[in-house]
């Protein structure tokens, strides 16, 4: 493969060039965070059944909405998520004086950012193609009568959803939301590994994403309509494994918004994500940069075991 289809190797000075920085010097407050996780999330198992009552009031809440019954919401929800997100968290990580010196590349700023005329054709580029698909095929969700679907598939073009009138138990919100992003995670791994050994799918598909300067938020929308559609049908795909409830469905997109865009922000904070779980699972944005800067490592979107097995030459492909 040429040089020009793939992002240019930059040395190990180059990938690491920003101030040095002794994270050691943090260690209490990253053990305050995660203590404070931790005990949010054992008030969280003692007051369950609150919990499970907050869930369906607001379950109730949006089955009385005509925006969550339409057939557009899912894709209409994910475009608002990623521009609040987009406009929100990147921008007070620039703003904020005292983050700067946690740059991974010095380089990184707001001037590297796409401009908002870019960002509209972003959005009609990424719902349009969703939008047909959501005119023309029957949404199925566990826990509707399948009577339902036959009813909907008897309907040329498709305006409401058919949802559950039953809300899930917190349980089953947290045991879909993890093995869907689990999931995703491992496949996702593999398709990006061959988007990245394949020189053709490389060229046509991928190399679009990793055309840019330093790495800032807006590259997590660089995608080819190739890509795009793949990483959502992948996501789609992974929810419907689960049988994911439509609630769990939507508490999933910020979720998953805020973990593709974090990757690209070039900052490594003290209580990032990647720092806050122990044994370096998570790679964050940290490990995401430097796949962005040499392109030859680190192809796990989220968490790195199986980037640990492929350096150790487990993983063949």
């Amino acid at each position: 493969m040429s040089g020009n289809d793939r992002p240019e190797k930059l040395s190990k000075k180059d990938v690491e060039e920003k101030r040095i920085i002794n994270y050691h010097d943090f260690f209490w407050l990253l053990l305050a965070t995660r203590g404070f996780v931790v005990c949010f999330a054992a008030v969280c198992v003692y007051h369950v059944d609150l919990l499970q009552g907050f869930v369906e009031r607001i379950w109730d809440m949006l089955l009385s909405s005509w925006v969550f019954n339409s057939v557009y919401f899912e894709t209409w929800f994910t475009t608002f998520t990623y521009a609040v997100i987009m406009h929100t968290y990147p921008v007070a990580l620039h703003k904020i004086p005292a983050l700067q010196r946690f740059k991974i590349r010095s380089k990184v700023n707001v001037a590297n950012w796409s401009p908002q005329v870019q960002l509209v054709q972003q959005a009609v580029w990424y719902m349009t193609p969703l939008m047909i698909l959501d005119t023309f095929l029957v949404k199925k969700y566990c826990g509707v009568d399948p009577k339902m679907w036959i009813e909907k598939s008897n309907e040329w073009i498709q305006i409401t959803r058919a949802l559950p009138n039953k809300a899930p138990t917190v349980i089953e919100v947290i045991f879909q939301l993890a093995m869907s992003i689990l999931l995703y995670d491992a496949i996702f791994f593999f398709i990006h590994l061959i988007l990245h050994r394949n020189l053709y799918l490389y060229k046509y598909i991928h190399a679009y994403h990793h055309d840019h300067g330093d790495i800032n938020s807006f590259v997590t929308n660089q995608l080819t309509v190739s890509e795009r559609l793949v990483l959502v049908l992948s996501a789609n795909f992974c929810l419907k494994i689960f049988r994911s409830h439509p609630l769990t469905r939507t508490i999933f997109v910020p979720i998953f918004v805020f973990l593709l865009v974090d990757n690209h922000t070039g900052y490594d904070l003290p209580i990032g994500l990647h720092r806050l779980m122990p044994f370096d699972i998570i790679g964050g944005p940290v490990k995401h940069t430097a796949h962005h800067t040499q392109g030859s490592r680190f192809y796990q979107p989220f968490l790195t075991y199986l980037d640990k097995l492929l350096d150790k030459g487990y993983i063949k492909v």
